[in-house]
């Protein structure tokens, strides 16, 4: 559901769902990791300025770079907006310091929109930035060890004095909250009908696999008659 100015296919919600899960009942790691990446390059269309949309989003909606969205904390999970993870104003940079914890494709992703806190405690007080991969000052934590979805990595991302020009705001300070709730708006859904798919998948494999087993005792009560 990203415009087609940039690529996007103009989708909308009812839409995004069908088709995550149409993908889930092959693989539902692959379709929740790419609703992620949808999930960010939407909330750049919806918040972003004309210049971040036209920079970003192209090379997002061509999948030549993927996108990671940085709101869990190790502190802060079901309270997001707790976070501690803050933003300096420098210059004309912000310097991030702070760690982000679980983030799906954290080390492959090429652009990371972060929850940052800018202003005082509470939601107000959260932005959020666009970093870059290459940025100065990102690290990344080890390789999650899951019982599943191993196509992608899943990590901390960690920033110590992460300079990121001031231009990668997006919308303006304390607005972040609401961007980041607005992009689980439809993260929700688009998470929602991946699992319903996966599970779609599993039952029609496990009838399958019932059918298959009726038709071979039956061959074989065929044979010993």
């Amino acid at each position: 559901y990203v415009r087609d100015d940039v690529g996007g296919s103009a989708l909308g919600r009812l839409d995004a769902v069908l088709i995550f899960e149409a993908l889930s009942r092959a693989d539902p790691a692959f379709s929740s990791f790419i609703s992620i990446h949808n999930m960010v390059a939407s909330m750049i269309d919806r918040f972003g300025n004309d210049e971040q949309r036209q920079r970003f989003l192209p090379k997002l909606t061509s999948m030549e770079w993927l996108a990671s969205y940085c709101l869990t904390e190790p502190g802060s999970g079901s309270d997001a907006a707790a976070l501690k993870t803050r933003a300096v104003k420098s210059g004309g940079d912000y310097v991030l310091n702070g760690t982000k914890q679980f983030i799906s494709g954290a080390g492959d992703s090429d652009i990371y929109a972060v929850m940052v806190r800018t202003g005082a405690d509470g939601p107000k007080g959260i932005s959020t930035v666009l970093v870059p991969r290459d940025a100065h000052g990102l690290s990344f934590g080890a390789n999650e060890h899951k019982m599943g979805w191993h196509m992608q990595s899943t990590r901390q991302v960690i920033f110590e004095d992460c300079k990121v020009p001031a231009e990668n705001l997006l919308s303006t300070e304390g607005a972040g909250f609401s961007i980041a709730m607005a992009g689980l708006d439809g993260g929700r859904l688009n998470i929602a009908a991946c699992s319903l798919g996966g599970a779609q998948s599993a039952l029609d494999k496990a009838l399958s696999y019932t059918a298959e087993r009726k038709a071979f005792g039956s061959k074989i009560n065929q044979f010993q008659a």
